[in-house]
């Protein structure tokens, strides 16, 4: 079942398929039409679960934290030589390891070459491809390890869903990966490149609205998609190298909880936006507000240091965002990310973007979440609360005071 294919050569059992679980006790049925959701389907909010047996067999890249802490401290030499799971795919033919032993493969499904269309989204092979040029910034590729099935047979997926109990369904959808053309671990200041985190989230936004036209002409429709980074083993990320995901749900059965608490919210709002009209705590929590960005720490946060942004202008989705603008948020992540560095909070850490599904009419206004790892208790896990110790405003003095010699 990998990239997302179910078909008679690797169907097994039905309890070995990407299935998608809603939780009885914390699951809504959505009765409004205050989105613009279509009728004729039953939608819900609340707390659901990807269960995917392939997301098991992902190969791990860093195998210890001295390992992982070395990369973050090497030289851009060294960089360069460094193999990992995405350089056959980059070079175009097999990579070994020093001790001869393979490391990833060829085969793979292109969505977008920096901004170029390649494969179309619900292609039914992985293929070989030519070494990707040294001009290139960044590739989207159908994830090989997915949570959602892409591609079914119709006849197992009848029999799935004719065998499956009546509280689970097999979840369909794309996920998507975007890399690096190059070997870059972190959003480092001297180790990424502006231009190569630009491409990354170019590469993303062109993924985002090729799989979106196909999803629709294939009847798809109400889409929620889920761009993010996980950087670092204790975030989650699994490969070294820079990269981020994005899910796109076809499932069209609903929305998270947390989605629908942003909903309303955005729609009480009306047209005072929160975002376009608060000076988050008379400034004292921005950290950098630049011509096209906001950043600053929320008052609410889930972690320590726990950091917001959104686009001055009043967008609704990541695949809105222009090229300065996006040009512009590559700047700042990185200085960011190097003056939390400096402060030595966690370099494991989540970026999160928060959009307006496809299909919504919601007046929804685009905004992120960088979120640095910590161990959080069980009254954080019982409820929709987390308990930190960081005063965001004294959180916000700290970055913004570091962030002084990088944006002199």
């Amino acid at each position: 079942m990998e990239w997302g294919i179910i078909n008679t050569e690797n169907f097994k059992d039905i309890y070995e398929v990407p299935i998608k679980r809603w939780d009885p006790l914390s699951t809504v049925k959505i009765t409004s039409e205050d989105f613009g959701v279509r009728s004729g389907r039953t939608r819900y909010y609340g707390h659901y679960s990807y269960i995917s047996p392939i997301r098991g067999e992902r190969p791990k890249g860093f195998k210890t934290i001295e390992e992982e802490k070395e990369f973050f401290d090497c030289s851009k030499e060294i960089l360069k030589k460094h193999k990992d799971v995405f350089s056959s795919v980059i070079e175009g033919k097999q990579v070994y390891d020093d001790g001869g032993i393979p490391i990833g493969d060829v085969y793979t499904m292109i969505i977008t070459q920096d901004e170029i269309r390649r494969d179309k989204p619900f292609s039914e092979k992985p293929h070989r491809i030519e070494r990707i040029p040294e001009a290139n910034k960044a590739l989207t590729l159908i994830n090989r390890y997915p949570s959602m099935a892409r591609i079914v047979d119709p006849d197992i997926e009848k029999y799935v869903k004719d065998n499956l109990p009546s509280h689970l369904k097999l979840s369909r959808g794309i996920n998507l990966v975007t890399i690096s053309r190059h070997f870059y671990p972190s959003l480092c200041f001297n180790l990424i490149p502006e231009e190569a985190l630009s491409g990354i989230f170019l590469s993303m936004k062109a993924a985002i609205l090729y799989c979106i036209e196909e999803a629709i002409d294939k009847d798809y429709y109400d889409i929620p998609v889920m761009p993010f980074f996980n950087i670092g083993r204790k975030a989650g990320g699994s490969q070294p190298r820079i990269h981020s995901q994005t899910y796109i749900d076809l499932n069209m059965d609903g929305h998270g909880s947390r989605l629908e608490g942003y909903l309303e919210a955005f729609k009480e709002m009306g047209d005072n936006c929160h975002l376009c009209q608060t000076t988050h705590g008379d400034t004292d929590r921005i950290i950098l507000k630049s011509e096209f960005w906001t950043f600053y720490n929320t008052g609410s946060p889930v972690r320590n240091y726990h950091i917001r942004f959104h686009p001055n202008e009043h967008l609704r989705r990541f695949s809105q965002l222009k090229i300065n603008q996006i040009e512009e948020l590559a700047y700042s992540l990185k200085v960011i990310f190097q003056a939390l560095d400096d402060i030595e909070i966690d370099k494991n850490r989540n970026i999160l973007f928060n959009c307006c599904p496809y299909g919504y009419d919601a007046n929804f206004h685009l905004f992120a979440d960088i979120i640095p790892h910590e161990t959080i208790g069980g009254a954080e896990m019982a409820d929709d609360m987390r308990v930190a110790r960081k005063l965001p405003h004294i959180a916000a003095k700290e970055i913004r005071e570091t962030l002084k010699k990088y944006l002199q």
